[in-house]
């Protein structure tokens, strides 16, 4: 309240303002309200929400994290409630409750059994859910999760204005077709909150996904772009490969392409597509070239700001964490000379393994340096940017920051990573058969003084087969793989194991790293990258122990029974010297076998001393193509007896199994005892004996 005073002695008006506080008013009482979840286990990652319907206002949730209860404090009104968690890989929930507080606590309890699956169906009977993001959105806050695979999800049917449950499935099905769609319940969740879509109304794309020199695996993902899902949800993809994408209509979307490791992508152009079929692109083409940074003059100041991020020959921007910077800034007066190097070795990229930049320039007063970039395009690469036959046409591009003329002054190539360069005249490179690759560096100038010469080592693959390689004196010796056994797989499974080298070298190591791969180096038909870059530990000043540790799940990394039998372990150490190196492709292996299963039955039970005893059996072994167990032709199986009262098994003879993996054999029934088979170990599938089966002999 603000109050005019008038002075009774002078009669003169006091422009004096006088702030009166308030009178405190009543707190308003609140309730203790108990959120509690009815599971069918024990819940992991647990959230609870709560919202005031009228006026949005949300509520902190009290309660660890992994219980099903909570508390919070409330006053009196209408209030909407969230609870969210999940089974990892299984399924997860977004269960809701509406509840009213009137002059009392209460107990409000989620029902998980209430809620019902929310899916988004294709007219595809071989699609199969990725991943997916299943979010709740109110008008002053947002509940949700991504999936996390192909866990199934769970929402509460309900009807509260203001609030949409939004899903965002990725599916892949046969073909190499994947399926990116997009749905949102506004208001109410129906009992059924299954969509239903044909391709005939989606839109239809191809994208086309480049390696870098050598075959691996990666991830395309997508994110609903001005609306906020929690994560990309992401497909696994092969590179180099293809796919053709059904999206749904008119949804704006955010993409990125991920190589071998969530901290390595390219990110794509966002993408609103209309239904019908849509022209398609292609990702990932070499050469790989640094991105452009943001240097500038500030205060007197020189503030080099340039990444390690690469761009792809299209210019799709991307970021390695694995990369390494390594830099120079001189001056001489005003001009000034600044020397990047940005190096990395990983196992989804053979190139651009080296870029160097050099710049010579001038700089302003203030603001942007006038700095010159180039990059280079090449026509006549494969899926794996490599020069298989003939020749390649290479133009490169030259801008300076802030415009002016630049001119690209020349361009040279090298076949032996940058010891020796050619000039080359024109655009036409003549790749030699020998090279297994070819490295590029540019020169430019601009109207500035300005000059840059970027080196790309290994810009593209050659036709020649990498071999095993090194410099100077470092060696990788006793590799071991999952301690040196076998991995055996039945119809699904994951295994968690490392991958363990020494590695040497007068000057050190600085470090190292190796992935699994199964078929021909450069080109595998399966690929098991490690979680996480290798842990070297120096076990001397001369030497260190590599650690690579992996998750491999063999339905998603060994699917198809080709894929049994051995993978080997590709490995590479760097020495503290920063030249000396080697890179071995198949330092070590570890076998991936098919899991056998075998019976035996011997009838008849009892049977007379002297008379003729039947004995049969299966064997079967899991197949990574259909994931069933299925008969093995064909195999030479053992059976063995064993005589009661004693303790060692005798062979009684070897019998083949037929085309359904049937065994069939008599003996003479003698003594007491038990009867088996036995099935040894071969490469692509692990040993299996039967249960014994004993008979008593009258």
């Amino acid at each position: 309240m603000v109050r005019r005073l008038r002075s009774v002695a002078s009669g003169l008006i006091l422009a004096l303002l006088v702030v009166l506080a308030p009178l405190p008013a009543a707190a308003a009482a609140t309730y203790s309200v108990k959120l509690s979840i009815t599971a069918t286990a024990k819940v992991s990652g647990r959230f609870m929400y709560v919202w005031d319907r009228a006026t949005w206002t949300y509520r902190v949730v009290q309660g660890d994290a992994d219980s099903t209860t909570g508390t919070v404090s409330l006053p009196p009104g209408d209030y909407f409630a969230v609870a969210r968690y999940g089974y990892f890989r299984q399924r997860n929930y977004l269960l809701v409750k509406t509840f009213k507080v009137t002059n009392a606590g209460l107990t409000v309890t989620f029902d998980e059994k209430a809620a019902k699956e929310i899916r988004i169906v294709p007219d595809d009977t071989t699609a199969t859910r990725s991943t997916s993001a299943v979010w709740l959105t109110t008008p002053a806050g947002v509940a949700g999760f991504a999936s996390g695979g192909p866990a199934k999800n769970y929402v509460t049917p309900f009807s509260v204005a203001g609030v949409s449950v939004r899903i965002h499935d990725l599916l892949t099905g046969s073909g190499g077709s994947r399926y990116d769609l997009y749905h949102s319940f506004s208001t109410t969740v129906p009992a059924t909150p299954t969509v239903s879509v044909t391709r005939a109304k989606l839109a239809k794309t191809g994208t086309t996904l480049q390696a870098q020199g050598v075959g691996t695996i990666g991830a395309l993902g997508s994110a609903l772009k001005g609306g906020w899902s929690g994560s990309y949800v992401e497909s696994r993809v092969s590179l180099p490969g293809t796919v053709t994408e059904y999206v749904t209509p008119g949804v704006a979307l955010q993409r990125r392409l991920t190589y071998g490791a969530p901290e390595s992508y390219l990110t794509l152009p966002d993408r609103t597509l209309a239904a019908g079929t849509s022209a398609g692109t292609t990702v990932g083409t070499g050469p790989f070239g640094p991105v452009a940074g943001t240097s500038a003059r500030v205060g007197g100041e020189l503030r080099m700001n340039e990444p390690i991020g690469y761009a792809d020959a299209a210019g799709h921007p991307g970021y390695d964490a694995r990369a390494r910077e390594t830099h120079t800034l001189t001056s001489d007066g005003d001009t000034h000379r600044f020397d990047q190097t940005v190096t990395r070795r990983v196992a989804w990229s053979h190139l651009s393994t080296k870029v160097r930049s050099e710049w010579t320039f001038t700089a302003p007063e203030d603001g942007p340096l006038p700095l010159i970039d180039t990059a280079f395009t090449a026509t006549g690469l494969d899926s794996r940017n490599r020069a298989t036959t003939g020749r390649v046409q290479i133009t490169a591009h030259a801008a300076t920051r802030g415009g002016g003329s630049t001119t690209v002054t020349g361009i040279e190539y090298s076949t032996d990573d940058g010891a020796t360069w050619t000039a080359l005249s024109g655009n036409e490179l003549p790749v030699p058969s020998s090279a297994a690759y070819v490295s590029l560096r540019a020169s430019a100038t601009n109207e500035r003084s300005g000059h840059l010469r970027r080196t790309v080592i290994r810009a593209f693959g050659g036709p020649a087969a990498a071999g095993d390689e090194s410099a100077g004196s470092t060696k990788i010796s006793n590799v071991v793989v999952n301690g040196g056994a076998a991995l055996a797989f039945g119809t699904s499974g994951t295994a968690t194991f490392a991958a363990t080298f020494s590695a040497t070298d007068p000057s050190g190591i600085s470090g190292g790293d190796a992935y699994l791969y199964h078929g021909a180096y450069d080109a595998p038909d399966a690929v098991a990258l490690p979680a996480g870059a290798a842990d070297c530990t120096p076990t001397s000043f001369t030497a260190a122990l590599c650690t690579a540790r992996f998750i491999l799940n063999v339905k998603t990394d060994a699917a198809g029974n080709a894929r049994a039998g051995a993978w080997k372990l590709a490995a590479w150490a760097d020495a503290t010297d920063g030249t000396s190196f080697t890179d071995r492709h198949a330092a070590g292996s570890v076998a991936v076998k098919r899991t056998t299963k075998l019976t035996a039955d011997a009838t008849p039970e009892p049977v007379k001393k002297g008379k003729t005893l039947t004995v049969t059996g299966t064997l079967t072994r899991a197949s990574w193509d259909n994931w069933t167990f299925q008969a093995y032709a064909g195999r030479s199986v053992v059976l063995q007896y064993l005589k009661a009262r004693t303790s060692t098994w005798k062979t009684v003879k070897t019998v083949k199994t037929d085309s359904k993996g049937k065994l069939k054999t008599t003996v003479t029934a003698s003594a007491d005892g038990s009867y088996r088979w036995t099935y040894a170990a071969d490469t692509t599938s692990t040993g299996v004996t039967s249960a014994a089966d004993y008979v008593d002999v009258k």
